[in-house]
């Protein structure tokens, strides 16, 4: 009897430190956008299990959405007691509604100090609310343009001439003429054309007039020099330059057919260089002798500096009631070490001071150059400007794409949604 209670008592201690483990282990769910480069989840496992091994107590686990699945399925989730601990966010306007909505989580006294040093500053301003950061930056995207040499050549047109908007006009009416698509798009998903119109408004009111407009000031989205930039996309939609069948085609298929070589020109993301490998038929996309990346043009008498860039400044956002254990995991995901990883292996654009330095790809160095030379950012509208506003962005570059609307009418309705807000 007295060695059956000694069993059992050490059963039961035994039961109890088991139990103790298991709820010791704490899980922090994180939900992304599928990455352009498969290989970038490669990498992102290798941090999950170096951080899981060095915190025993802590899992990760990761969920990955398509760009329009993820956009769609995010505000739901995160107005749901299934919300994850950290999502991916391209910060601007829908972040700062999703912090007005209280789903955020201030995280300021935890990662201050730390951020301060390795962070630039206003990357850091990005993921903030009114002061408190809730969230950390992880890399800057730039839209670029990427072209096709080999096609280039079929067409006749040399690329290293096209210096404003009417040589890229011009030079997309040539390749049509030589029986060359100009341009790829992917007009169902809405945000690829959308480029267009961020850049041209950019390139002819200066990013200081374009923020006055979304402020109403100046007549709002009806400003003439607004509704010139909507004039200018317009031209371009006229040439007929797109891709038979561009409106009801994904970007994923936008970047496909420029990997396998079917058009001269694709306005992408620098991300483009590793996704139009991904979904082209060969997987392997164009040889690298054949392709080529330049800057969106000047626009002649624009007000904007032709140095200025469209792109984002990506990274993760921490819930409300997200456990110690995800902010503990962000900071070492967006540390300097960490970031090297991912910039050494061409995947991205890295914010953490000096891990920039360990970028090898040349495309990718040249970007990196392009944002520390560029005298603005403009944020991507369709996230700049909020959910709704910035989603009639979209709707509206494709209506214009097809020819459903004119500027005048696409100026109105944007002014009109700017004004309901």
């Amino acid at each position: 009897m007295k060695l059956y209670r000694k069993l059992s008592l050490g059963t039961a201690v035994a039961l109890v430190e088991l139990m103790g483990v298991a709820q010791a282990e704490t899980t922090v769910r994180v939900m992304g956008i599928e990455p352009n480069d498969p290989f970038e989840k490669t990498i992102n496992q290798d941090v999950v299990d170096a951080y899981e091994a060095e915190n025993p107590g802590t899992k990760i686990t990761i969920e990955y959405l398509e760009n329009s699945a993820f956009k769609s399925k995010l505000p739901t989730v995160l107005q749901s007691d299934k919300r994850p601990d950290l999502y991916w966010s391209w910060a601007g306007g829908v972040l700062e509604e999703q912090a007005r909505n209280g789903v955020t989580q201030n995280i300021t006294e935890q990662v201050k100090a730390t951020f301060d040093e390795t962070m630039p500053k206003g990357a850091v301003e990005a993921f903030s609310y009114k002061g408190e950061i809730v969230g950390a930056p992880s890399k800057v995207s730039l839209i670029v343009i990427w072209y096709n040499k080999a096609l280039a050549e079929e067409a006749g047109v040399d690329v290293s001439q096209i210096k404003t908007w009417d040589d890229f006009l011009a030079a997309a009416l040539q390749a049509k003429d030589s029986g060359v698509t100009p341009i790829v798009a992917g007009g169902k998903d809405k945000f690829p054309l959308h480029f267009y119109v961020a850049y041209l408004a950019e390139r002819i009111m200066g990013t200081e007039a374009l923020a006055a407009a979304r402020a109403g000031e100046n007549g709002g989205f009806t400003n003439p020099d607004f509704i010139k930039a909507l004039e200018e996309f317009k031209r371009l939609a006229d040439i007929e330059p797109f891709q038979k069948g561009f409106a009801s085609a994904t970007f994923a298929k936008e970047s496909g057919m420029f990997g396998d070589g079917q058009a001269l020109f694709e306005l992408a993301g620098q991300w483009n260089y590793s996704t139009q490998k991904a979904n082209s038929a060969s997987g392997e996309g164009l040889p690298e002798e054949n392709l080529g990346m330049m800057a969106f043009p000047a626009v002649d008498g624009g007000n904007g500096d032709p140095s200025d860039v469209l792109g984002g400044i990506n990274g993760w956002v921490v819930t409300k009631d997200a456990p110690k254990e995800a902010v503990d995991f962000l900071k070492y995901w967006v540390s300097k070490p960490v970031e090297e990883k991912y910039a050494a292996a061409g995947q991205w654009i890295p914010i953490a001071k000096g891990a920039g330095e360990a970028l090898t790809n040349p495309y990718f160095q040249k970007v990196s150059q392009m944002s520390g030379d560029a005298a603005h950012m403009q944020l991507y509208l369709d996230q700049a400007f909020g959910p709704n506003l910035g989603g009639a962005v979209n709707d509206i570059s494709v209506d214009l794409a097809v020819g459903a609307i004119t500027p005048e009418e696409a100026a109105e309705m944007l002014e009109d949604y700017r004004m309901m807000e």
